[in-house]
């Protein structure tokens, strides 16, 4: 079958109609393509600009609650004695031997314990342990019968869980110091004991090894002083 010269021409056209469709649906859907991923992107980056907004808008309350923290810590931590130098320990023990009762027209001699001498180990780090004030421990037929209102049995509760829930003991600077003294009498060593508990800080009498009643005899007192490097306030 022969085509005209007029069919030839339609046909071409045809032909030439449909490439051009065909490339510019291309070429559209393509465009469509890149608008709708433009568009998600778009999305995106408005999505992260408002949480970033919304961060931002937080920072103050997060600050707040920093310096809350903070202060929280700085007061629980002032029980414990700042790191001290060599000197500053002597000094610091020292005191608690002398002026062992307030008042005027005491004698010095029997106001004070004379030190013979005054050891301090090199500091180094020391775990502190939980502990649990057991009173209530012991279980009796009439410690029992008269707990009437169960405060005894909240109080062994309590103890048991405080003693699975600690945590792991946490680590301090502890100096050992050793105070040699002239054999005194019982009294001025309790009246010793009395004013490193009155401290209130983070100092601990480990032992008293009397050796003698003689007045030339060498008593030892072991007291460990427990130090906390100073808490820094955060800087924003």
């Amino acid at each position: 079958m022969k085509m005209s010269y007029r069919d030839k021409c339609i046909l071409v056209a045809l032909v030439f109609i449909i490439t051009v469709l065909v490339g510019g649906l291309t070429i559209i859907k393509s465009s469509v393509q890149k608008l709708q991923t433009t568009t998600v992107t778009h999305k995106q980056k408005k999505q992260e600009e408002a949480d970033v907004k919304a961060k931002l808008a937080t920072k103050g309350d997060l600050e707040q609650q920093i310096d809350d923290t903070y202060k929280e810590l700085k007061k629980e931590s002032e029980y414990f004695l700042p790191e001290m130098k060599t000197y500053q320990i002597d000094q610091y023990v020292s005191a608690f031997f002398t002026n062992l009762v307030d008042g005027e027209g005491i004698d010095a001699e029997d106001n004070s314990i004379e030190i013979k001498s005054l050891t301090i180990e090199e500091a180094s780090a020391e775990d502190i342990e939980y502990y649990v004030y057991e009173l209530f421990n012991v279980e009796y037929e009439l410690g029992t019968a008269s707990d009437l209102n169960e405060a005894r049995l909240h109080a062994m509760k309590g103890n048991t869980e405080y003693a699975v829930s600690s945590s792991e003991p946490e680590q301090l600077v502890v100096s050992v110091v050793s105070v040699g003294v002239y054999g005194d009498s019982f009294d001025k060593y309790l009246k010793v004991c009395d004013k490193i508990e009155d401290d209130g800080k983070s100092i601990v009498l480990r032992s008293l090894a009397k050796e003698s009643n003689g007045k030339d005899a060498e008593d030892t007192f072991t007291i460990y002083v427990y130090q906390l490097s100073d808490i820094q306030k955060p800087k924003y």
